[in-house]
């Protein structure tokens, strides 16, 4: 198998990411969603991911992860970690927490709410 190629599947081609790259990631999709020539109803438009990529550069140059399948895997779990924070945040007995960038709720409301969804 050659060194330049991609092996695909679950796991295959795993990649780590920093704090400082998740941050970093973040802050280019907040940068991106206020951008009115790349939002559409609902999302962004076509071919948003190069655009995400030029933003990721531009704040940290060292930056090596592709667009895919890296970046949108990883902007993928943070959409799933997103929707499901709000699910909670929707219900009573949960909270977010803004000081701390957490939910805000009783363990055993948290234990009865994994049961439900899982």
């Amino acid at each position: 198998m050659e060194n330049d190629e991609i092996v695909r599947g679950r796991g295959k081609n795993k990649c780590f990411w920093t704090g400082e790259e998740v941050k970093v990631l973040i802050e280019a999709l907040q940068e991106l969603a206020c951008d009115p020539m790349w939002k559409s109803d609902g999302g962004f438009k076509n071919n948003y991911m190069s655009e995400l990529l030029k933003i990721i550069l531009r704040k940290q140059p060292t930056f090596t992860k592709q667009v895919s399948p890296h970046i949108e895997s990883k902007v993928k779990w943070l959409k799933n970690r997103f929707h499901a924070i709000v699910e909670m945040c929707k219900e009573s007995g949960c909270s977010w927490n803004d000081a701390e960038k957490k939910i805000s709720c009783e363990k055993q409301w948290y234990d009865d709410w994994c049961k439900v969804r899982n």
